[in-house]
Formats: structure tokens, sequence, C-alpha cells
């Protein structure tokens, strides 16, 4: 019989909370599992989390504008079932590093896809190309320059997985709707700073939805930019 499978091992801080999360959100089965590790069949793949005292930890590098966590691992699935996934993940209250959007719209390569962390720190990354003969295409004749930093496609799923963390679910309409308050505003804002590394300071108003949020945070970034430049 041919087979080949993807194998990675990876560490994890807590076996129970492991099995929890790759089981039970991400749609894993068990394999086999000792108590040092335990063996996952990721969509017909082989992974383990192997028990380890480590702090995983990854740092950001640029794709297509945004800054992506590394190292990252993930796989490519068929829209049905990434869209399934997506969808459990946001049910869940997992921690999200770019919540579920489109990238490289409109150009070859054009795919969904999310970014989230284990309970571990692990970053992840699942996507579903809307063309899978174009996974490792290239498109030498169209160039596109990556959208800046403080741009929409780059800033809102970096802040809709702000919001889905602090209140567990996203829509459009926050203030606006009362599905935050002025507490939770604040405190959106606070989660913003730590998470974007901006000072913030935005009115009630920059919060009634995603997207007044997402303009506001671009041009206060942009104003940020704009003071370091004259103060060097």
């Amino acid at each position: 019989m041919s087979i080949a499978q993807f194998h990675l091992a990876f560490p994890v801080r807590d076996l129970v909370e492991a099995k929890a999360f790759y089981v039970g959100i991400v749609g894993c089965s068990l394999g086999r599992e000792t108590s040092n590790h335990v063996d996952f069949n990721m969509f017909g793949h082989h992974v383990v989390a192997h028990l380890a005292a480590l702090e995983v930890r990854a740092v950001p590098s640029e794709f297509d504008g945004h800054a992506v966590p590394v190292p990252h691992f993930g796989l490519n699935l068929d829209p049905p079932t990434w869209t399934g996934l997506a969808d459990r993940l946001k049910r869940s209250r997992c921690n999200f590093r770019e919540y579920p959007h489109t990238r490289l719209a409109g150009q070859v390569g054009e795919h969904d896809t999310l970014f989230v962390y284990d309970p571990s720190n692990n970053a992840l990354e699942f996507k579903s190309f809307r063309n899978p003969s174009q996974v490792f295409a290239i498109d030498a004749k169209h160039v596109v320059a990556p959208p800046p930093p403080d741009s929409e496609p780059v800033l809102r799923p970096r802040i809709e997985a702000v919001i889905h963390r602090t209140r567990g679910s996203v829509e459009e309409s926050l203030l606006a709707s009362g599905f935050v308050d002025s507490v939770g505003a604040i405190e959106l804002v606070s989660a913003l700073q730590q998470e974007l590394g901006v000072t913030l300071d935005l009115e009630l108003r920059d919060v009634a939805t995603v997207a007044t949020l997402v303009a506001a945070v671009g041009a206060a970034m942009r104003g940020e930019l704009r003071r370091t430049a004259v103060a060097s």
C-alpha cells in the first residue's frame, strides 16, 4: 500500500487540554497515547503532541502585508471542511491570531485562511484555496504589492481576533447594537493596544462597528508613524 502522510511532533504543556483542543475543536481523532505523548489523526496526517517543559514563542514574519506567526503548521483543506473547522473555532473560546478571512483576493493563489493558537501557544494555519492547482503557482506577469499594515485587509482579521478573544464571538455592530457596552469598549481598546503595540486614543463612536474600529485603528497607526518620522 502506498502512503504519504505528513508527520509533525510538537511540544505541549498539558496533554488533557491538548486533547480537548485537537479532538474537541479541530476534529482530530486519537491514536496511541502514553503519559508523555498523544498521537492525533489530523485530517489523515500524523501529528504528535509531546509533553515538554518548553515555552512556545512564535515570532512575526511578513506575508502579503500580514505579520504571520512563525513557526506555524496546519493544512490546506477543501472548502466545506475548512468552513466547518472555522465555524467550530468561532464557536469556541480559542485564541485566534487572525480571524477567518480571504487572502490574495482576485489574485493567483486566492484562499481563505485563519490563524489560531492551541492552548500551549503553538500557532496553526488552515487554508482553503479557490483553485487547489494554484497552491504553488506564480503569476510573474501580475505582481501585486502587498497591502500596508494599516490597511483594512490586514487589520480586520487581527481586530476580529481580539473581539472574539474578549467577547467570545464577533458581530459587525459593536456599540451600535449593544454587543459591547462602554466598559466593554474600553476593555476591547486596551486589548487591541496590547495586541497591536500601538497607542489608541479612540472615542466611543470609533467603536460603533467593526468597520469604524478598523478605520480608527488604521488612522492611529498612520499618525504614530508620522510622529515617529518627525521625531527622527
